[in-house]
């Protein structure tokens, strides 16, 4: 014998108006022993003036449901019965269910038992979606996309809802209810603002330090140009409304929205924005946030328009993070002018609303949070260059203060940081005023490179804003904010793979090979990679890019020190007749940003026209050949300045006389010496030289970063590339 069950689902704020309409016949039960699932628009304890979202935004829209049903606490486990129903409109449909399924549903179909239902809306992908695992767990995380952007009114949206359907006596009959709250997988955003009619700007004219007199600037803003849209919404969700992993793939920006005042009520509002959910930090960029556009019109004397100009205004969403079915409102008075460039916006904050989406109205009286709190800073890394101070303005609901974790200088010959972090809060060198929501660096550097004390590295300072108070407030935070002041000369060390080809021919692991060029002239040997270990005298795995904006104290200039130079690689059939070599009248001239070659690149001594050829042909951790080159007099003698002064370790190697040590540089020689405890370095010109010695000397090739660029070309080379020159600079 076959049973009636009927299931009454009251799928509470999500029907459309179409859908609250009685169906006719409805009620009536089947003629066959079967399951009735009926859709009621609203729950009774709902009132009448909260209806479920917009219908006009298609945001109540049921177009499909699929349902799943277990026995009482098996959600765990993949439904006993499922399926997909097509709405178009109507409000009840029938499954078919015998006396064996009554069972298993019901546990055995008793007056005051339950089954588990479990429906999701309007899911984008197929019925086989389900077929690998239908347990709750698994039908909540299922992946669902949509760029909201692509169109104003959505066709539909995900929901999803779990409730118990109870065994009631009706008529003699089995029969069954229950009331499912579906709930939207999405957020919603709206915006609306008020322009003031006039704002002016005054400016001072100075004189002695003395204001002697002022003009005003009188802007209105033109209403008819007002735009926004959303920024870093989120186009990945799961069907129960979770909160995912942000991938940046995801985050998406909608197209600019004109807003208009519809209700005559000098408010202006477009419609509504949607996003999956999401988490942030304050100051993350990839915070959401309304970014508003307003073009104002200046006046002349005569109140006639002079000119126009477009204004930007960066608006955070509340909180720090959106929930599913949530409908996020935000208020804004705009009486200020913005940001004039469409990357420099001025974050302002207006009044924030939070209630549930299924509100129809927004009733601000009741939803206001009064005590909606935020903390944002513009960005969260910020470069120094040369500079000794910063300022930044923050913004934030209550109170802060700055919480400074640490301030470091990398310490080259160490390997270790020096922390400065004491140092920096004993000297106020980064403060900040709760007064003015601004915090600010104010750190000289010490750019005199004739010092011994002079900075060569870059200062990390980490900190963060925060609101005052107890443990609780202190949650509420910019997260950590990052500034690394450059000085005017500062180093990057680079860890080599230790590969080094010179014209093809390939440093090994243990023995050392002898490089040639094309006509089969000796180009010195390749130490062994193990050689390179780091212990002992030379053997310094790492290279080292200078950066030089200044150098002050010293007789040296900054340029291109391979201008004026005669193409003398003659010996290299494929180097091509675009290769530069550094100029011999360079000799007092450092590149403005240069790299030296690791240990890995040190050689025996050598003739000089073979040292130039070594260096045309050198090629080390993915930085090409036919882009290093001979170091100028200049730069050795830099080198060498910064091993002495503990900037950099030792990569040209002192000798205990004149006529044994000596490093090839574009217009002779360059000895290192160590003469006991005295150490010094001297020049001498090729005829010079010649007079010690046989003219063979060493060498370390010079790469000039500045105009080929910081990145190697293809990763890390383990085998030879070949000659890579151009004409032009790579990016």
């Amino acid at each position: 014998m076959k049973r009636i069950i009927l299931i009454s689902l009251a799928l509470t704020a999500i029907l459309s108006a179409i859908s609250c309409r009685k169906e006719r016949g409805s009620s009536s039960e089947p003629e066959e022993g079967g399951l009735k699932l009926s859709f009621v628009c609203g729950d009774q304890s709902t009132k009448g003036e909260t209806m479920p979202g917009e219908d006009e935004y298609h945001e109540n829209t049921i177009t499909t449901i699929d349902w799943f049903l277990y026995p009482e606490g098996q959600t765990d486990r993949n439904a006993y019965l499922k399926g997909r129903v097509t709405m178009s409109g109507r409000t009840s449909f029938n499954v078919l269910v015998n006396t064996s399924q009554l069972q298993a549903l019901f546990a055995g179909a008793g007056q005051g038992n339950h089954c588990d239902v479990y429906a999701i809306a309007n899911y984008p992908g197929p019925v086989t979606d389900f077929d690998a695992a239908s347990d709750t767990l698994s039908l909540r995380n299922l992946a669902v996309s949509n760029y909201f952007r692509s169109a104003t009114v959505q066709t539909d949206f995900v929901m999803s809802g779990h409730t118990k359907a109870e065994i009631i006596d009706k008529n003699k009959t089995k029969a069954a209810e229950g009331t499912v709250n579906l709930k939207r997988a999405a957020s919603k955003v709206t915006f609306e603002c008020r322009i003031a009619d006039h704002v002016d700007i005054t400016n001072y004219i100075y004189s002695d330090g003395e204001v002697v007199g002022s003009t005003t600037t009188r802007w209105v803003p033109i209403y008819s140009g007002i735009g926004a849209y959303l920024v870093n919404g989120y186009a990945n969700g799961k069907v129960g409304g979770d909160p995912v992993e942000v991938d940046e793939g995801y985050l998406y920006r909608y197209d600019q929205r004109t807003m208009t005042d519809a209700d005559a009520d000098d408010w202006y509002t477009c419609d509504p924005f949607y996003s999956y959910p999401q988490t942030w930090n304050d100051g993350d960029e990839r915070e959401p946030f309304i970014k508003l556009v307003v073009p104002w019109a200046y006046l002349n004397a005569q109140g006639q328009e002079a000119g126009q100009k477009q204004f930007y205004y960066k608006v955070p969403c509340p909180g720090l993070k959106m929930d599913a079915n949530t409908w996020y409102h935000i208020k804004l008075d705009v009486a200020i002018l913005g940001g004039d460039d469409f990357e420099a916006m001025l974050e302002v904050s207006g009044q924030y609303y939070v209630v549930s989406w299924n509100t129809k109205t927004m009733v601000q009286a009741d939803a206001e949070i009064k005590d909606a709190r935020y903390i944002s800073v513009p960005m969260r890394t910020y470069d120094m260059y040369n500079v000794a101070d910063l300022n930044v303005l923050i913004t934030s609901s209550n109170e802060s203060e700055l919480n400074l974790k640490s301030v470091y200088y990398y310490n080259f010959v160490t390997g270790q940081n020096t922390d400065y972090t004491t140092t920096a809060r004993n000297n106020n060198w980064i403060v900040y005023n709760d007064d003015t929501r601004t915090f600010t660096i104010n750190h000289p550097l010490n750019n005199n490179i004739s010092s011994s004390s002079f900075d060569s590295s870059p200062y990390i300072f980490t900190f963060e804003i925060r609101h005052s108070g107890t443990a609780e407030d202190h949650k509420y935070t910019t997260g950590d904010i990052v500034v690394t002041q450059y000085p005017a000369m500062y180093i990057d060390e680079l860890q080599s793979n230790k590969y080094v080809f010179i014209n093809g021919y390939a440093n090994q692991a243990s023995s050392e090979v002898t490089a040639y060029d094309d006509s089969n002239n000796s180009l010195s040997v390749l130490v062994t990679r193990n050689s390179v270990n780091d212990s002992g005298a030379n053997t310094n795995s790492h290279m080292y890019r200078i950066h030089v904006t200044s150098v002050a104290g010293l007789d040296y200039t900054i340029g291109d020190t391979r201008l004026w130079s005669d193409h003398n690689v003659t010996t290299l059939d494929n180097i091509g007749d675009d290769y530069m070599e550094t100029s011999a009248i360079n000799e007092d001239m450092i590149a403005p940003e240069f790299m030296v070659a690791s240990s890995a690149g040190k050689s025996q001594s050598m003739d000089y026209k073979y040292a130039v050829t070594r260096c045309a042909a050198y090629q080390e951790n993915g930085y090409p050949a036919g882009r290093w080159r001979l170091p100028t007099k200049a730069e050795i003698m830099f080198l060498i300045q910064l091993s002495e002064q503990g900037k950099i370790p030792t990569l040209f190697t002192p000798d205990d006389k004149l006529n044994d040590g000596a490093y090839w540089c574009s217009s002779g020689v360059v000895y290192p010496i160590e003469d006991g405890n005295n150490k010094y370095v001297t020049y001498l010109d090729f005829d010079e030289a010649s007079q010690y010695h046989n003219n063979t000397n060493w060498v370390r090739c010079i790469y000039d970063s500045w105009y080929w660029g910081d990145d190697n070309v293809q990763g890390y080379l383990t085998t030879w590339g070949g000659y890579h020159t151009t004409s032009q600079p790579v990016n």
